[in-house]
C-alpha cells in the first residue's frame, strides 16, 4: 500500500512563516521599547492619557465619552473623529491600563507588516518580500509613531495595506475581484480620523482608474479630434454607461463618494455638534480658501520651510525613489497637503506620529512599481518584428525586471537600517533604558502615584499624568477653575514647564483653582498639594 503524504492544514502553510517571522520580530522589538519607555515614566505628550480616558469611558459604557484631561466635561467626540476606537474596548476590558494601548498599537504594526509581506510574496521572491516588509516595519514613520505612544492612526495601517495590496494584485488576474476588495477595505478608513476621508476618496479614484473604465469614460466625454461629433448629452450618457458597465468602477465611485461624505459630515456636523464650543477645533490649521486661491504659493509651501523638503526627501529615500512611479503614490497627497499647508511646525517634521499612515502608502506604492515589472514580464508578448533600438530597449528593460525584484527590496532594507541609527529604537542599546530596574527618578514618580488616593480628583503635569488615569479623575495642570481638584501634582523638573516651574506651588494652586491648598507631600522634585477647603 503506497505511503500517504501527510499534508499540513492551510493555516500552517510554510509560505506564511516568513511573514510571521517579520511580524513577530517587529512586535517583540516594539513591545520591548514600549515596556521600557512606560516603565521609566517617559511621557512625550498627554495623548496616551487622553486615549486611556477615552477607552476607560467606553469600557464603562459612558457615551458620549468625557475626557477630563482635555477639560472639565470635555466630550472627545467633539475633538477628532475616530469611532473605530470603539473596537478597542475589549482590550481595555481585559487589561484596564494605559500601556495596554501601546501593545495594541504594536500589534497593529505587526499585523500590517505581516499583511504587506504576504502581498509582496505574490509579486516578489520570498527574500525580497521579507526585506520589503522588514523595511516597512522599522521605517522612520513607524518607529517615531511608536515612540510618540498611542494614536488612532495606528488603526489605519492594516486597512491601508489590505486595500492598497489588492490594488497591486489587480495588475494580474481577477482584476475586478481585487478592486472590489480594495474598495471594501478602504471604507473603514473614514472612521479612523476625519482627514482620512480624503485619502479614501483618492483610493476610490485609483480603483476607478485601475478598472480601465475611467479612461474610457474620459474618451467618451472628450473624443479625439476628427471623431464623429455628438451632443454633450449623448457623450455624458456614454461615459456613465461605460462606468456603470464595470462593477469595480462603480465600487471606486462609491468609495470616493463615501470618503468625501464622511469627511464633510465629520467636520461640518458631527464634530461641531459634540464640541464644547460648537466648532471644529482644527478648522483654523489650514486656510483652505487661500490655498485654493493661490495655487502657486500653495505649491511652494509644500517644500518651504526646509523641514518640509527634508521630510519629502526622507520619504523618497524610504521608498528607494521608485515608489513615486506608481499611481498609488497619489494616496499620500491628502496627508502631505494638510500637514504642509498648515502653519503648525510640528506637522512638518519626520518626528511624532504624523508619518505613520504614509508608510503603508509608500511601501505599497513601491510594491506596485515592482509588480508592474513582474506582471509585465509574465503577460506581455513581444512582437517578433521588433528590431534595432526598440528591440535593444526591450531587452534592457527585460534584463532589469528580474534583478530589480530583489535589488530594490535590498536597498529599501538598507535605507531603513541606516535610518535606525537616528531612530528612538537606539535607546534599546542604552543600559539605563533597557532595564526593568527603576532609577531614583522613577521611584520618586512611583511614590507620587502611590501617595494620591484612588478615586480622588487630581490635576497633574506630564510627569505622572498618564499613570494616574486608571483609578482617579485626572485633569491636565493647565485646567483652571471648577472643579477644583483635591490634589495637584507639580514636578519642577518636568519639561512641560519649559524650565519655569511655579516658584510657589501653593500660590499657584490657589490662583488656578480658586481654593486653598497645602503641601501634602514633597517627594524629590515633585510637590503634591492637597485641597484644604472642601
Amino acid at each position: 500500500m503506497p505511503a500517504q503524504r501527510t499534508q499540513l492544514p492551510r493555516a500552517f502553510s510554510f509560505e506564511r512563516l516568513p511573514a510571521l517571522v517579520v511580524a513577530a520580530l517587529s512586535m517583540a522589538v516594539y513591545c520591548a521599547f514600549s515596556y521600557f519607555q512606560y516603565r521609566h515614566f517617559l511621557t512625550p505628550s498627554w495623548d496616551l492619557g487622553i486615549f486611556a480616558q477615552l477607552l476607560q469611558a467606553y469600557s464603562q459604557g459612558q457615551l458620549p465619552p468625557v475626557v477630563p484631561i482635555k477639560g472639565a466635561g470635555f466630550n472627545l467626540w467633539g475633538d477628532h473623529f475616530h469611532p473605530i476606537l470603539l473596537l478597542l474596548t475589549p482590550f481595555y476590558w481585559m487589561r484596564p491600563q494605559p500601556d495596554t494601548l501601546l501593545y495594541v498599537q504594536n500589534g497593529l504594526v505587526a499585523l500590517s507588516a505581516y499583511l504587506l509581506c504576504r502581498f509582496a510574496q505574490r509579486v516578489l521572491p520570498t527574500a525580497g518580500a521579507v526585506l520589503l516588509a522588514g523595511a516597512y516595519a522599522f521605517s522612520f514613520g513607524i518607529s517615531q509613531a511608536v515612540a510618540a505612544q498611542f494614536h488612532e492612526v495606528a488603526c489605519a495601517l492594516p486597512l491601508l495595506v489590505m486595500s492598497l495590496g489588492h490594488m497591486v494584485l489587480a495588475r494580474g488576474q481577477d482584476r475586478s475581484e481585487h478592486l472590489i476588495r480594495a474598495g471594501l477595505w478602504a471604507l473603514p478608513l473614514a472612521w479612523v480620523k476625519e482627514d482620512l476621508g480624503f485619502t479614501v476618496a483618492v483610493m476610490g479614484l485609483l480603483i476607478m482608474a485601475r478598472s480601465g473604465r475611467l479612461s474610457a469614460a474620459g474618451a467618451a466625454v472628450a473624443p479625439r479630434r476628427g471623431a464623429n461629433p455628438v451632443s454633450w448629452r449623448v457623450r455624458s450618457r456614454q461615459a456613465v454607461d461605460s462606468l456603470a458597465a464595470s462593477t469595480s468602477a462603480v465600487t471606486g465611485l462609491a468609495v470616493m463618494t463615501w470618503g468625501l461624505a464622511w469627511t464633510l459630515l465629520a467636520v461640518e456636523v458631527i464634530l461641531p455638534h459634540f464640541n464644547t464650543n460648537g466648532v471644529f477645533d482644527y478648522a483654523d490649521k489650514i486656510d483652505l480658501p487661500a490655498a485654493v486661491g493661490d495655487p502657486l504659493q500653495s505649491a511652494a509651501l509644500m517644500f518651504y520651510p526646509w523641514q518640509k523638503s527634508l521630510t519629502l526627501g526622507t520619504l523618497l529615500l524610504v521608498g528607494v525613489l521608485c515608489w513615486v512611479s506608481s499611481p498609488l503614490a497619489l494616496v499620500t497627497v491628502p496627508t502631505l497637503a494638510w500637514r504642509f499647508l498648515s502653519d503648525n511646525e510640528g506637522y512638518w517634521d519626520t518626528t511624532w506620529h504624523y508619518s505613520m499612515v504614509l508608510m503603508p502608502m509608500v511601501f505599497c506604492a513601491l510594491l506596485d512599481a515592482l509588480a508592474r515589472f513582474s506582471y509585465t514580464a509574465r503577460t506581455l508578448v513581444r512582437p517578433a518584428s521588433q528590431h534595432g533600438m526598440v528591440a535593444r530597449w526591450r531587452e534592457a528593460t527585460d534584463a532589469f525586471r528580474t534583478p530589480s525584484r530583489i535589488v530594490v527590496p535590498v536597498l529599501a532594507a538598507l535605507v531603513a537600517a541606516i535610518m535606525l541609527f537616528q531612530s528612538p529604537l537606539t535607546q534599546l542599546g542604552n543600559p539605563h533604558f533597557a532595564t526593568g530596574q527603576l532609577s531614583a527618578e522613577d521611584l520618586m514618580k512611583q511614590s507620587v502615584v502611590d501617595a494620591i488616593p484612588r478615586g480622588s480628583v487630581v490635576a497633574s503635569d506630564l510627569s505622572v499624568l498618564t499613570y494616574l488615569v486608571p483609578d482617579r479623575e485626572v485633569y491636565w495642570i493647565g485646567h483652571r477653575g471648577a472643579p477644583a481638584p483635591e490634589y495637584v501634582v507639580i514636578d519642577r523638573a518636568n519639561s512641560a514647564w519649559g524650565g519655569q516651574p511655579p516658584e510657589d506651588p501653593v500660590a499657584y494652586g490657589r490662583e488656578h483653582f480658586g481654593v486653598s491648598y497645602q503641601v501634602f507631600r514633597q517627594i524629590g522634585t515633585v510637590t503634591v498639594l492637597q485641597r484644604t477647603v472642601r
